[in-house]
């Protein structure tokens, strides 16, 4: 029998991004994170896979690898996808080698055929207006305001000249030809690609919750090279039993279908543990 344990615990209390985050190993951010060294106390997995954001402080990174035992490693999503997601994975696969860079662009997943750039936030103007060739980290607040893609446009909706692009009124710097643009939001479709799912993953719920879902999710990818990795020399015909902590949109079961796991595993259940709704419901449409 194998055995694997998988599992993020939510960010939420720990993110840069909010106002007197935790960044001691302590508070609720942390009593999410035991809910996984329980399992792993009591599950005694052979192979187990953690992961979180990699702007967690250095104090928590540091208790989460003395806890699970092993170090931890930091991968980029924009080695295998269009997005840049900086995060660190604690693992005990052994040395597992960055992914190959893919040099997958953002104007590669868009729907639309258009020379590009992208923006975290409308205030991103008032930085200078970079161009960026891959999108800004997916947010669960993304359906809202975090992510803008600029394309060019036959209607004079926004007009770029001499590297200026004017917007109610005012002029900033941007890195486009001289031409005529329209800005919109990133669609779901897009979002998936982003996280390296199929286009109609998110196909259960309503924009808004697959936005959220896939802010919160794993990029596909870099799971599928980690445990792609591990299972390398395991020997098939063994029972697997699964277990999936805060599983999300389910990208983890995903990830080993992915992998074959049906063709190589005579028998495989998937535990998974979550408690929003419409994460729920994402996982199990797939």
């Amino acid at each position: 029998m194998l055995k694997i344990l998988l599992g993020g615990s939510p960010c939420t209390h720990w993110s840069i991004a909010k106002k007197g985050r935790e960044t001691t190993a302590s508070g609720i951010g942390w009593e999410l994170f035991e809910n996984s060294l329980i399992v792993k106390g009591r599950f005694k997995p052979d192979l187990f896979l953690y992961e979180n954001n990699k702007s967690v402080s250095k104090e928590i990174k540091e208790q989460i690898s003395k806890e699970l035992g092993a170090p931890l490693q930091y991968i980029n999503s924009a080695l295998v996808s269009a997005q840049n997601r900086e995060r660190f994975y604690c693992h005990n696969f052994g040395d597992v080698p960055q992914p190959e860079d893919r040099g997958i662009l953002l104007q590669d997943i868009l729907e639309t055929d258009a020379t590009t750039a992208i923006y975290q936030r409308p205030r991103g103007f008032n930085k200078g207006g970079i161009k960026y060739d891959k999108a800004p980290t997916l947010t669960s607040s993304d359906w809202q305001h975090n992510n803008f893609v600029i394309e060019p446009s036959e209607k004079p909706v926004y007009r770029v000249e001499n590297g200026l692009i004017e917007i109610k009124g005012k002029a900033y710097p941007i890195k486009l030809p001289d031409g005529h643009y329209t800005i919109r939001k990133l669609t779901v479709t897009e979002c998936c690609r982003l996280q390296t799912l199929p286009d109609d993953y998110c196909r259960a719920v309503s924009k808004t919750q697959a936005y959220r879902g896939l802010g919160n999710g794993w990029t596909a990818e870099v799971i599928i090279h980690l445990l792609g990795h591990a299972l390398k020399d395991v020997p098939r015909n063994r029972m697997v039993i699964v277990i999936s902590m805060y599983d999300g949109i389910g990208t983890g079961r995903y990830c080993l279908d992915k992998l074959g796991f049906n063709s190589f595993f005579k028998n495989i259940v998937y535990n998974a543990y979550e408690i929003d709704k419409y994460a729920i419901a994402i996982a199990k449409s797939n």
